[in-house]
C-alpha cells in the first residue's frame, strides 16, 4: 500500500513539472511571450488581478513561467524561483549567474510571519591579501566569490516550496535545451564583452557559430552544456554545484587562473536565514534584510528620516524643489553612515551607539535631519559602486504567502575573465570590491547593499517590492514615498521620476570623470524650476541620459478589503507584470 501510494505521488509531481514547461503552453502564448522577449520597455508595466500575481524587472517569458507556477498549484516561493532561474538562461549568464547571489523576504500565510534570508557571496578563505586582487579586465581568478544563488534556491523552496525542486528547472532548461532567439540586449552585450567571452575555450564555444563568428540577435541560441548541468541539480539538489562534480570543474578552472578558491569553501557554504529588518513608519511595518545586509538599513534609515522630517508636507518631489532637495540629502546621508567604520561614525555622530537599532531610532533620525537642515553631511565615500546587474522577481498566491527576491552577480557583463564553468557563467565579483572583503575577513559572508522588502498592516502585507540598478536606493526609497505617503498604486508610482544618485562617471557613451558632489538626474525627468530650485539650496545637478545611471523598482501592492492586487514596474526594461 505505501508503494502505491509513493508511486501515486510520483506520478502527479512528473505531471505537474510536465505541465509547467513552455511546450505545454497554448502556441499563441508560446508565440507571444518568446517575441516578448526581443521589445524594450515595459511589455505589460501594470496589472490588477484578484488571485495571484508576479512582476519582475526583466524577460516577459520567463515571467510567465511563474505565472504558470501559480496556475497550477504552486505558491509564491515555487513561481519567484522558477522565473528566476529561468531569468538567467534567457540572459546566457551576462546580468545575472547561477554562480552569483540572492537575496529574499518572504511572508508565510499559514505562520503569518515574515523571514529573511541571505544567500550572498562568501570571501575566500586562503584569500589572505584582498587589496591585491586585481582589478576589472585583468583576468584574474582571484576575481570569483563563493557563489550563493543556487544555495538560496534550495535553502527558499526546502523551508516554504510546495511543488517538487525538480519542477523549477523546468522552464528554464528548456530554454537552454530547446534554445530560444537572442534577444537584442545580449546581441548587444556580445558585442562588448567579445574579447572576454572569447579568450577561453570553453567560453568561446558557447558563443561562437560554426563559421567563427559570434551570435547576434535573432540567432536561435541553444545552450547543452548549460541545459545538462541544470538537470544535474535539479534531480541532485543543490550540493551538486557545492560538494559534486560542478565543484570540481569550478575550483579546477578559478584555480587555473591564479584564484585561491578550494572545495571547502563551496562545501562550507550555507544560506542564511537572518533576523529581519523591521521598523514602524505612520501606521506601517516596514520589513527588509537584517547584517550582514546594508540595503535593508539604507532604505529603512531614509524612511525614518523622512518620517521625522515629515517630508511629505513639502508637496511631491517632482513638483516640490524643497521636497527633492531634501529626498536627494537623505539618501546620500544614510548612504555614506551604512559605508562609514565604526571610528568614523563614532566622530561623526559622537554618543550613538553603530548599531542598527540605533540608526532607526527616532533619535539618531532627529540628529541626522538636524544637520542636513543645517547643510552638515558627510562626504560621499570615494570608491565607485559596481555595475548592479540585477533581476528583481515579486509573487503572490491564492493562499496570500508573498515572495520579493533579488538575485544578481553584482559585476559587469560575464565578468572580464570570461569563465564558463559547465555553461555557467563566473561573475568577477571581487574584482571592485577589494575594501570590503579586506574588511569582511577571509571565509565569511560579505556584505552587500540589495533591498529586497515588505510593507505590513495589522500584521498582513500590503506591499512588496525590490529594486535593481546603479540607483536601486533612490528607486526605493522615492517609490515608497509615492504609495505610503501618497497613496499611488504600484503602476502610476513606477511612473514617477527618480534621482539617480551621486554621479559616478556611468555614462552610455563610456567611462568619465565621477563628480560625487552632483547627483544625477535623467534629461526631461524634472522641471527646470524644480532643479533650479535645488540647486539654489545648494545641491548640484547632473543632467544625464535617462539610463546611465538609473534604479529599476517593482512593486506588488495587497488590498484586502476588496481582494485585489496592484502591480506596476519602472519603464526602460522588458519587465512585465501578470495576474490572475
Amino acid at each position: 500500500m505505501v508503494i502505491v501510494v509513493a508511486l501515486l505521488a510520483l506520478f502527479a509531481q512528473q505531471r505537474i513539472s510536465a505541465q509547467l514547461l513552455p511546450e505545454q503552453w497554448a502556441k499563441q502564448d508560446l508565440d507571444r511571450y518568446l517575441s516578448l522577449e526581443n521589445e524594450f520597455g515595459s511589455s505589460n508595466p501594470g496589472a490588477v488581478s484578484s488571485k495571484g500575481m508576479i512582476a519582475a524587472t526583466t524577460n516577459p517569458f520567463a515571467i510567465h513561467a511563474g505565472l504558470e507556477v501559480l496556475k497550477h498549484g504552486g505558491n509564491a516561493a515555487d513561481a519567484a524561483l522558477t522565473t528566476s532561474l529561468a531569468q538567467i538562461a534567457l540572459t546566457a549568464g551576462g546580468a545575472i549567474s547561477y554562480a552569483g547571489i540572492m537575496t529574499a523576504v518572504y511572508y508565510d500565510a499559514a505562520s503569518g510571519k515574515v523571514y529573511t534570508l541571505n544567500a550572498a557571496y562568501n570571501t575566500v578563505q586562503n584569500e589572505k591579501d584582498p587589496l591585491s586582487i586585481p582589478e576589472w579586465g585583468q583576468h584574474s581568478g582571484r576575481s570569483a566569490l563563493v557563489p550563493g544563488f543556487m544555495a538560496g534556491v534550495q535553502a527558499l523552496h526546502d523551508r516554504f516550496g510546495k511543488l517538487p525542486f525538480a519542477a523549477l528547472f523546468g522552464p528554464a532548461i528548456w530554454i537552454a535545451d530547446h534554445g530560444v532567439a537572442l534577444n537584442p540586449p545580449v546581441g548587444s552585450w556580445l558585442v562588448s564583452a567579445r574579447n572576454f567571452i572569447t579568450r577561453l575555450p570553453e567560453t568561446k564555444r558557447i558563443f561562437t557559430k560554426e563559421d567563427g563568428e559570434l551570435y547576434q540577435a535573432g540567432d536561435m541560441f541553444r545552450q547543452p552544456e548549460l541545459a545538462a548541468t541544470l538537470k544535474k541539480i535539479a534531480s541532485q539538489g543543490s550540493a551538486y554545484m557545492y560538494k559534486g562534480e560542478w565543484a570540481h570543474h569550478f575550483v579546477d578552472a578559478v584555480q587555473r587562473e591564479g584564484g585561491k578558491m578550494t572545495l571547502e569553501d563551496l562545501a562550507g557554504y550555507r544560506a542564511m536565514w537572518t533576523e529581519p529588518l523591521a521598523m514602524p513608519y505612520r501606521g506601517y511595518q516596514v520589513v527588509s534584510l537584517g547584517a550582514p545586509s546594508k540595503g535593508g538599513l539604507m532604505t529603512l534609515g531614509s524612511l525614518k528620516v523622512a518620517e521625522v522630517a515629515d517630508l511629505r508636507k513639502y508637496g511631491h518631489y517632482e513638483s516640490s524643489a524643497e521636497a527633492l532637495y531634501y529626498l536627494i540629502q537623505i539618501t546620500r546621508e544614510e548612504y555614506n553612515l551604512v559605508h562609514m567604520s565604526a571610528a568614523e561614525f563614532k566622530n561623526y555622530l559622537p554618543g550613538v551607539a553603530f548599531s542598527p537599532e540605533s540608526l532607526l531610532s527616532a533619535d539618531t533620525a532627529q540628529r541626522l535631519w538636524a544637520r542636513i537642515q543645517r547643510n552638515i553631511t558627510a562626504k560621499p565615500p570615494a570608491v565607485r559602486p559596481g555595475s548592479n546587474h540585477s533581476a528583481g522577481v515579486l509573487a503572490v498566491d491564492e493562499q496570500g504567502n508573498v515572495a520579493s527576491i533579488l538575485h544578481s552577480l553584482n559585476g559587469v557583463l560575464w565578468g572580464s575573465t570570461g569563465i564558463f564553468v559547465d555553461g555557467i557563467s563566473i561573475p568577477d565579483s571581487a574584482c571592485f570590491q577589494q575594501q570590503p572583503i579586506a574588511s569582511a575577513g577571509p571565509g565569511v559572508r560579505l556584505p552587500e547593499i540589495s533591498n529586497p522588502l515588505m510593507v505590513l498592516k495589522g500584521g498582513k502585507p500590503v506591499l512588496a517590492s525590490t529594486t535593481i540598478g546603479s540607483a536601486l536606493h533612490q528607486a526605493a526609497l522615492q517609490n515608497l514615498i509615492n504609495v505610503l505617503d501618497f497613496g499611488m498604486d504600484p503602476k502610476t508610482s513606477a511612473y514617477q521620476p527618480n534621482t539617480q544618485g551621486p554621479f559616478y562617471g556611468v555614462s552610455l557613451t563610456g567611462p568619465g570623470k565621477p563628480e560625487y558632489e552632483k547627483e544625477a538626474v535623467g534629461e526631461r525627468d524634472f522641471s527646470q524650476a524644480v532643479l533650479d530650485g535645488v540647486r539654489a539650496r545648494g545641491r548640484a545637478i547632473k543632467i544625464v541620459y535617462e539610463n546611465d545611471q538609473r534604479g529599476f523598482w517593482v512593486g506588488i501592492q495587497i488590498d484586502p478589503r476588496v481582494h485585489k492586487l496592484f502591480g506596476g514596474v519602472t519603464k526602460g526594461l522588458n519587465a512585465m507584470v501578470e495576474g490572475y
